[in-house]
């Protein structure tokens, strides 16, 4: 129980840090690219990467159950899949675009949503299963 408390504290922190840090340039600081474009797909990625693993251990400290996390960690997946690369390739081929769907797609990538969507749709599926066991 310490343990989870302890990644749930980190992770929380972990989350804000990674929002009042947001407009540093990790691949800049860093020295991992000197092309803006790179810079740009490595900030997106390592943040993405960050809010979601951190989301992830907000999960497990609040469930505690490996099926949560192993499904967190396909939705992460799948968000990769999904939200990441065609939002890279929007910005890379349509650099003037700033619509509807990359505003959306923009807001996923920056903030771990479909991972914190889960919380409560893991709290419900336990308050459920717990209810069919008593009956």
């Amino acid at each position: 129980m310490k343990v989870r408390i302890a990644i749930g504290i980190v992770s929380v922190a972990g989350l804000a840090l990674v929002f009042l840090f947001q407009r540093i340039n990790v691949a800049e600081v860093t020295g991992l690219s000197d092309i803006h474009i790179y810079q740009f797909i490595i900030n997106r990625s390592i943040r993405f990467i960050l809010n979601d693993f951190l989301a992830i251990g907000l999960i497990y400290a609040l469930f505690g159950e490996r099926k949560y996390v192993v499904f967190a960690l396909w939705v992460q997946g799948i968000g990769i899949v999904f939200f990441l690369i065609p939002y890279f390739i929007l910005k890379i081929q349509y650099p003037a675009y700033n619509g509807p769907l990359l505003s959306f797609l923009h807001r996923l990538i920056l903030n771990p949503t479909l991972l914190l969507l889960l919380i409560p749709a893991f709290y419900y599926q336990k308050k459920i299963s717990s209810k069919e066991k008593t009956v």
